[in-house]
């Protein structure tokens, strides 16, 4: 934002160059109005004329097929040399301004071919010898549009400083917008997020209305083209609707303000609507008084300036920071569409020129540009840390695997080591003393011994799918080693045999929570209960043991295994527990059969 605000800083003195006056020439000027544009040069001697000075403005108000005749008698009051000047009327977008010099006529405006040398104002230029005196007439013509100008003589250096400044700023302008359209484009294709294209529409179309406005577009990019004057009414009307819309989707009006979204979106299509038909009508009926279409369309341009202001102060109690970026940028717009309207409707005397209108463009999309790219940096930030914590998350998985490995490991080589390597050992020795007949017997005992391991560790019988069977083998082996506990199993209608990928997991979790219930919960009764309904199995552990305080103790890693297992068969986890009043655990894992 500091960029901006010096770029801004730097660029303003380009506007304000000193205005260097010809005090060698005098004018006298005049005016009169042809309401119906009948006048012949002939004619003009019997008008009745009313004048009018330097930089004081003429306005007609809304005309149909008006024109205005300026008289204007200039001197070079030197004597010893001769002048040159340039007679230059304050409005770019008259539609065809012509001068009367003697015989000679020059035609310059927006229906014409003709150009002025100066993109900042219809310029003619003006030679007069020393003390030569002329009578000069200009026509001034704009069709179906409310029609004000002022004129002035101005120096040539004057004219081609500020010209250049001008040319400058807007080119500079338009592709710092093209630079940020670039950007905003890739975050569009990236995130497909519509904020960025509605951001991309909206500047587009404001450089479409900036370029016309200030002159540009006929001066240095379309000379040739002559249809600027409706180009820039229905451009900035199409600019409006998209600043809305952007708006719109920025406050997220459609969730939190639907009323004023809905209004917003009426009175957007109202505007476009009016585009439409006023097309079709200059096409096809070109005496059509389109005097309300003008009242119309400022009136609705106006009433969604009102409602887009309210929605942006209502939505600081919504989210502060979003509504005043809103403020920021819509502020000086709301200003400056303001005057523009009261301007129009003569309530006030004076609006808000073109080059405030091009400062306020490239402040607006900065604004957005920044904000919008500044957005996604935090998205960005955000999904980072998100990746950072699902990389702690799966190396905790994969420790906490390891772990599980380790443990089981453990446990393994401890049963080999007391069980199996103890018996062999003795099979050796009684091999020695060769008593052939009780080393059989041992051998017999081992191989039972090590089938009973096998079965521990993993029965055989999940293969097939045979869970409960499993369970129940199991069970009965831990029942016949407890002195204090019991451990019980109950079946609905959960099959003898399922085809499930889970089952394996689903063994292991009911031995961990056997296992936690016994050593870590004390528990005298261990309920499982296994139901099978139409959509999903249900799994439920009850123990009427120690029990702990979910809010402060921790699952423990133990839990935390069984819920990540849980999770991967996208199942749900549900535990329950009550201090000195035991723990209920609950599983959930969807058919997919």
């Amino acid at each position: 934002m500091r960029i901006i605000y010096l770029i801004s800083f730097l660029l303003f003195p380009l506007l304000s160059c000193a205005q260097i006056a010809n005090k060698s020439i005098s004018v006298v000027s005049s005016y009169a109005v042809d309401q119906n544009s009948s006048w012949t040069s002939g004619m003009l001697q019997k008008q009745k004329f009313q004048p009018f000075k330097q930089n004081s403005k003429v306005n007609i108000g809304y005309n149909k097929d008006a024109a205005v005749w300026c008289r204007f008698i200039v001197k070079n009051i030197n004597t010893s040399q001769s002048t040159k000047t340039w007679l230059c009327f304050n409005n770019n977008h008259i539609d065809s301004l012509s001068l009367y010099d003697g015989r000679l006529i020059k035609t310059i405006g927006d229906r014409t071919v003709g150009q002025s040398p100066f993109i900042e104002t219809l310029a003619f230029e003006l030679n007069l010898q020393p003390g030569e005196e002329k009578l000069l007439w200009v026509r001034v013509k704009k069709e179906t549009s409310f029609l004000d100008f002022s004129y002035s003589l101005e120096d040539q250096a004057y004219l081609e400083s500020k010209s250049s400044q001008k040319t400058a700023l807007t080119s500079f302008f338009i592709g710092m917008v093209f630079l940020l359209l670039m950007i905003n484009g890739i975050l569009f294709f990236m995130t497909k997020n519509k904020l960025y294209g509605y951001y991309i529409g909206y500047s587009v179309l404001t450089v479409f209305y900036t370029a016309i406005t200030t002159n540009f577009a006929k001066h240095v990019l379309f000379p040739e083209f002559r249809f600027f004057s409706e180009g820039r009414v229905y451009t900035g009307a199409l600019w409006y609707i998209a600043l809305s819309i952007f708006l719109g989707y920025f406050l997220k009006l459609k969730e939190n303000q639907p009323v004023k979204h809905k209004l917003i979106i009426v009175l957007g299509g109202i505007n476009f609507l009016l585009i439409l038909t006023s097309i079709s009508l200059l096409v096809f009926y070109k005496g059509f008084e389109f005097r309300y279409f003008f009242v119309l369309g400022y009136v609705v341009f106006l009433a969604s300036i009102v409602v887009l202001f309210l929605a942006a102060l209502t939505h600081l109690k919504i989210e502060k920071t979003q509504a005043i970026y809103a403020l920021l940028a819509f502020a000086p717009q709301f200003v400056w569409g303001a005057c523009l309207i009261l301007k129009t409707f003569e309530i006030i005397p004076k609006s808000l020129g073109d080059n405030w209108m091009l400062f306020i463009s490239l402040y607006e999309v900065f604004l957005f540009g920044y904000v919008l790219s500044r957005n996604y940096i935090d998205i960005f930030l955000k999904n980072n840390e998100l990746m950072q914590q699902v990389i702690f998350e799966k190396e905790s998985s994969l420790r906490a695997i390891s772990e599980v490995q380790l443990r089981e490991r453990r446990n393994i080589a401890n049963i080999i080591h007391d069980n199996v390597g103890s018996k062999i050992a003795h099979i050796i020795h009684l091999f020695d003393m060769k008593n052939a007949e009780l080393a059989k017997r041992t051998i017999n005992e081992l191989a039972e011994d090590i089938r009973e391991i096998s079965h521990k560790i993993l029965p055989k019988a999940l293969d097939e799918g045979a869970l409960i069977s499993s369970l129940q083998s199991q069970i009965s082996s831990l029942n016949a080693g407890l002195t204090d506990a019991k451990i019980e199993l109950f079946c609905y209608d959960f099959p003898d045999k399922i085809d499930e990928k889970w089952i394996y997991d689903l063994y292991l979790i009911a031995l961990e929570v056997i296992n936690n219930a016994i050593k870590h919960g004390n528990a005298e009764l261990i309920t499982i209960e296994l139901y099978k309904y139409p959509k999903n199995y249900h799994f439920q552990f009850t123990d009427d043991g120690l029990g702990f305080d979910l809010q402060k103790t921790s699952k423990g890693f133990g839990l935390e295994n069984i819920e990540k297992r849980v999770n991967y068969y996208k199942g749900n986890f549900e535990i329950s527990s009550v201090k000195n009043e035991g723990t209920i655990i609950q599983i959930n894992i969807p058919s997919n059969r």
